[in-house]
């Protein structure tokens, strides 16, 4: 008799929690170290919302940040 397999979601993948924390971190230290966004070519496609943008991909950062960076790091 086969022993059942334990399906795991991808998003309880642990190498997926990583890479994502380090682009939520790099896009975090963009923000600090001062890079022009208006500049991408995402807002110069849509120039009245490419500032918006960007700053939800800031808030999404930080918010992914807060709440997956306590579970790598205690586990």
């Amino acid at each position: 008799m086969r022993s059942p397999r334990v399906l795991q979601s991808f998003l309880e993948d642990r190498t997926l929690i990583l890479i994502c924390m380090l682009l939520a971190s790099f896009r975090i230290y963009l923000e600090i170290a001062g890079v022009n966004f208006a500049e991408f070519p995402l807002a110069k496609k849509f120039p009245a919302q490419g500032e918006k943008i960007h700053k939800y991909g800031l808030y999404i950062s930080l918010g992914y940040v807060v709440l997956f960076a306590p579970e790598i790091l205690l586990s």
